[in-house]
């Protein structure tokens, strides 16, 4: 008898701790994320007010189970792109056919990363689940 009050009072505590984990995993903290807050903070000059971009954004990475965000500040003219999935994930954005993109890499959230563009076009490539996905000319003339 004591034997499986044992065995049962263990994998009480294993189902105890798996749940535990899930509730208290940086995932949770993964799906409680808000690109645009997270845009909105992180500028250089201060909290500025990034509106999402009606041209389909965000976009999600085809396998990869993340999605990638687009965020623009009129005033600056400047875009902002963050990446929401799970795993490594990753972001980068430039001005079309320019060098020296922005990029970030994190865990589950990655960004903000920034670049002013005011009246031209946007790269925009992100990944999740080591998948990548490039939206190439987007952006055009906000």
């Amino acid at each position: 008898m004591r034997r499986r009050t044992r065995t049962r009072a263990s994998w009480a505590g294993v189902l105890v701790a798996a749940v535990a984990a899930v509730l208290l995993s940086p995932t949770s903290a993964v799906q409680a994320a808000d690109p645009v807050a997270i845009c909105n903070s992180g500028s250089a000059e201060g909290a500025l007010t990034y509106t999402q971009n009606a041209a389909g954004w965000p976009r999600s990475i085809p396998g990869g189970g993340g999605t990638m965000y687009l965020f623009y500040e009129g005033n600056l003219g400047q875009n902002c792109a963050v990446t929401v999935g799970s795993g490594a994930v990753d972001i980068g954005l430039r001005v079309s056919g320019g060098a020296g993109a922005q990029w970030s890499t994190g865990n589950g959230v990655t960004g903000p990363v920034y670049v002013r563009a005011k009246g031209v076009c946007v790269d925009v490539t992100g990944s999740s689940g080591g998948r990548s996905h490039t939206v190439w000319g987007t952006n055009c003339g906000s």
